[in-house]
């Protein structure tokens, strides 16, 4: 499970702006708390969303005590926190890395180097990048997407 959700648990508190030993703090909470309720999950399928609503509760409680500690909530603080509603698109990228890896080999690593960048790729650039010509990316791209597609398909659907 902490190979599985590790990125998806450190991700969050690094939203929040927290540095790395705070990251390393909520973390390690969320997965004591795992461990602790462990006999009353019942449902895998929830769990990317338990892991994510616990570490953000687990960051309240960080900025919390910060907040004590600091005499009252500052400007920054109250600003690092996220919508609520980020909740279901971080539960979604999650999901969608998970299913990258598991595609694996010159798929994922034409996904990513397509669509996971910041800056648009180009396929000339991307055929450099992977050693390809660049005539087959956009073929590959669509029988990898198709792919990844069953995969996704199949995730949503185990217990």
């Amino acid at each position: 499970m902490v190979t599985r959700y590790s990125r998806l648990v450190f991700s969050i508190p690094r939203r929040y702006g927290l540095d790395r030993d705070s990251c390393e703090d909520v973390f390690q909470e969320v997965f004591s708390i795992f461990v602790r309720q462990l006999p009353g999950i019942r449902r895998r399928t929830g769990l990317p969303k338990w892991f994510i609503t616990t570490t953000h509760r687990v960051c309240r409680q960080w900025f919390s005590q910060a907040k004590k500690s600091a005499g009252g909530e500052s400007e920054a603080i109250s600003a690092r926190r996220p919508p609520p509603d980020r909740l279901a698109e971080w539960e979604r990228q999650h999901l969608l890395r998970l299913a990258l890896r598991r595609l694996g080999g010159e798929c994922e690593q034409l996904l990513v180097a397509l669509y996971c960048n910041h800056a648009a790729t180009s396929y000339h650039d991307v055929a450099s990048k992977l050693d390809m010509p660049a005539g087959s990316v956009g073929p590959i791209r669509a029988r990898c997407l198709r792919k990844l597609s069953d995969i996704l398909s199949l995730m949503e659907g185990e217990p």
